[in-house]
């Protein structure tokens, strides 16, 4: 494809002349071949702007950047290279996005659950679909492995055209904070946007509440989204509903879609759902109030979209584990192990009071924080954990380019509850079932169905549930 094609729909300025074929796009210069057009991106730590002469070095035939630059290559100027980058990208894959319904999910927890329940509805509903999220890209009955919830665009508008090409209806993804903030969704409409809820996270990236709020607030607007299903129980949810028209839901209040009668069990609950006119009686394997919630807005918006009740009831009922998610392991004595995602305050009060609730011994809880990411929610994790456990091990999470030891002294200054610093994850699981018995619960938390661990730069192999599997020996 020629530049220019590449280009329509930009505002830009040229420095040197020509209309070079491209043969590919990347803003990290160690992805640079012959025929690339390498966009010049400012990070945190880095800016793409210092690397252009690598980039030219390496094959970039032409540059996008947002100030002139001192080489005689092609340079294209920009006001701002990451939105750029987005329509460049959409523009590169042949705008395939256009072609698909695209239902995005927005809020801090809550979207992966959210994102399974739903594509198994639609799925059920007679519609080809695709997922993108956390635990990755999925169609056509296999996984492929992204490094992020929202992959950056070149990649994503890749996974686009690949989903048109075979045939995908419906693409279901999860919208980080992030991906707004950086313009990774400049260029696509949803035909759908889901609000699940707001709670603190990311403080690191956005620094206040407000900035991050406002982050999320800003996606709900007729540039990216067509329709809105949004959680009526939530303070942001109630904002952004004023915004534009929504179809709303909740739990036991005033909305479109209601769930009443909620019954949570140990491994089951059940509510009675009234939507739209619509009634019926849900029973989900999938356990907890946050499911209730998950479910709830997963039906929802299957209704917006036409879906029917009976079909929507049958296909959550199917559901019966989401990956890393309250995923549940039962040792032969009885002990329950549940591995989960919960990495901010309210994930890790919503799985452990659900798990408090429905354990007859002790709740040993294994955990720890990230580093180089929000350290503002790491004593309130702390207190989540004092406020359910019996007993905490504190371990490793992703240290990432953090000493260990240090994010450990960080977070056992606010424990309250009795525990012990195992820094080697795996070992810390080891520890925490040798002291669980027949009617306690061990819960692993923070990783989810992540498989790797990040130490300095790099990424290891790694997963809580192989881990778990292997020390219960199951199969």
């Amino acid at each position: 494809m020629y530049l220019q094609q590449i280009l329509n729909g930009v505002s830009y300025q040229t420095q040197g002349s020509g209309n070079p074929e491209i043969t590919s796009l990347c803003c990290d210069t160690s992805n640079v071949k012959q025929g690339c057009l390498f966009f010049c991106l400012k990070g945190i730590k880095y800016d793409g702007h210092d690397f252009f002469r690598k980039a030219i070095g390496d094959g970039a035939v032409a540059i996008v950047c947002e100030k002139p630059l001192e080489t005689q290559a092609l340079q294209i100027i920009v006001e701002d290279a990451r939105a750029v980058m987005s329509i460049a990208a959409k523009n590169f894959y042949d705008n395939c996005v256009d072609k698909l319904k695209i239902i995005s999910i927005v809020g801090t927890n809550g979207k992966t659950s959210t994102s399974y329940v739903l594509e198994a509805i639609l799925s059920k509903a007679g519609y080809k679909t695709a997922v993108i999220g956390t635990n990755g890209v999925f169609f056509n009955g296999q996984k492929r492995t992204s490094a992020l919830t929202t992959p950056d665009p070149i990649e994503l508008h890749y996974w686009f055209r690949q989903m048109y090409l075979n045939k995908v209806d419906v693409v279901i993804m999860e919208v980080s904070a992030h991906a707004i903030a950086l313009r990774k969704m400049q260029g696509i409409c949803s035909e759908i946007a889901i609000f699940t809820n707001f709670s603190q996270d990311h403080l690191d990236f956005f620094r206040t509440m407000d900035n991050y709020a406002n982050t999320k607030k800003s996606f709900f607007s007729p540039k990216y989204v067509k329709n809105v299903v949004t959680n009526a129980d939530d303070e942001l949810g109630r904002q952004i509903a004023t915004m534009m028209p929504s179809a709303t839901y909740s739990v036991g209040g005033q909305a479109d879609a209601v769930a009443t009668d909620v019954k949570l069990g140990k491994e089951q609950s059940t509510y009675r759902i009234e939507m739209f006119g619509q009634s019926a009686v849900v029973t989900t394997r999938l356990a907890g109030i946050f499911n209730v919630y998950n479910t709830l807005v997963s039906a929802t918006c299957a209704s917006v979209l036409g879906v029917d009740v009976d079909t929507i009831v049958k296909a959550i009922e199917e559901v019966q584990c989401v990956a890393g998610r309250n995923e549940t392991l039962i040792r032969s004595d009885g002990a329950r192990v549940v591995v989960d995602f919960a990495h901010t305050p309210d994930g890790i009060q919503n799985i452990l009071s659900f798990l408090k609730r429905t354990t007859e011994g002790k709740l040993i809880v294994v955990f720890g924080c990230g580093g180089n990411r929000d350290k503002f929610k790491r004593p309130l994790m702390a207190e989540k954990v004092s406020e359910y456990a019996d007993f905490a091990v504190l371990t490793n999470d992703n240290p990432r380019f953090e000493d260990p030891k240090l994010i450990a002294q960080d977070v056992s200054e606010r424990l309250t509850c009795k525990y012990k610093i195992v820094l080697n994850r795996s070992q810390a699981t080891e520890y925490a079932l040798s002291i669980a018995s027949g009617m306690d619960t061990v819960a692993i938390l923070g990783k989810g169905a992540e498989e790797y661990q990040e130490i300095k730069g790099r990424k290891f192999p790694y997963s809580d549930v192989d881990v778990v599997r292997n020390l219960l020996r199951i199969e």
